[in-house]
């Protein structure tokens, strides 16, 4: 079958920008453990086979603090908070070590009453709960959505209500874990999947992408799953965060090049593509 001269050059720019996994977590910079970093590519068989990939990040060494980096604001005080950005771009600060997707978001209805799902970048959209970075909030909180947010110190809170000092802010969909109990029953869809998680004290975050859709190497895995993996973890409170297609994560290598960890589920002629998203939660270390 031959394709139009127009797909072979989608193909081409795609082959040339989607960078694969590593194939085994040695060629992740060692010098990230200096920054209180630890990558693991966790691999199960049952009762499906699942990629999984955590960052363990030890806040309380102060070598690294998160920071949210949203996309630019398309219309001022209209409706739109943000349009979609190649999360690549919101990650290009030299300063960025890691980075994983967050709040989820959805279009605004045409004319006809319908919305546009096939996400483009610069497609304006709202973003679903408490959103922002430096203080200063681009979309505020939604009672139903479990927001994760950071304060001046850097710590982390969880819950349906945020404090008055809030640094970073993000917003997931339902806690999962609460004071170390899982929060969800057996059972579900399975389907890639983002979780943010900490321990008691806040000073330890977990950072975990599932890879998902993807017959024989990762399918994927339900609430109960997901929150089962984050107990064993360590965590005290976990958020699962908007997944599926968005569910993504970054981290620099040996040449402190950022490069994608994961495999991507969304596929354009069969190839991975990254989806643009809202905004990402970024760690970054000190400006050098």
């Amino acid at each position: 079958m031959k394709f139009p001269l127009l797909n072979f050059f989608l193909i081409f720019f795609l082959c040339q920008n989607i960078k694969s996994a590593p194939k085994n977590p040695e060629s992740i910079d060692l010098n990230l453990k200096k920054l209180g970093i630890t990558y693991t590519l966790q691999e199960s068989t049952e009762p499906i086979p699942n990629k999984i990939h955590v960052l363990r990040i030890n806040l309380a060494l102060n070598k690294v603090k998160p920071k949210v980096a949203l996309g630019p604001d398309p219309d001022g005080d209209g409706p739109a908070e943000v349009s979609l950005t190649d999360p690549r771009k919101l990650a290009s600060s030299p300063s960025v070590v890691a980075f994983v997707n967050t709040n989820p978001w959805d279009s605004f209805p045409n004319a006809e009453g319908r919305k546009n799902r096939n996400w483009y970048s610069g497609q304006p959209v709202d973003i679903h709960g408490l959103a922002g970075s430096i203080g200063k909030m681009r979309s505020t909180m939604a009672p139903s959505n479990a927001s994760v947010w950071f304060d001046a110190k850097g710590k982390v809170h969880f819950g349906h209500q945020a404090e008055d000092k809030v640094q970073e802010a993000t917003t997931g969909f339902q806690l999962i874990l609460s004071k170390g109990k899982l929060t969800v029953g057996k059972g579900g869809a399975r389907h890639p999947r983002t979780a943010l998680g900490a321990d008691e004290k806040g000073e330890i975050l977990w950072l975990v992408v599932v890879d998902g859709r993807q017959r024989h190497y990762s399918e994927g895995m339900n609430m109960y799953e997901l929150a089962t993996v984050m107990k064993e973890l360590g965590c005290w409170t976990a958020t699962n965060m908007d997944g599926g297609g968005s569910s993504i994560m970054g981290l620099v290598d040996k040449t402190d090049k950022l490069k994608v960890v994961n495999r991507p589920s969304d596929r354009f002629l069969g190839i991975t593509r990254i989806r643009p998203l809202p905004m990402i939660l970024t760690i970054i270390r000190p400006e050098q």
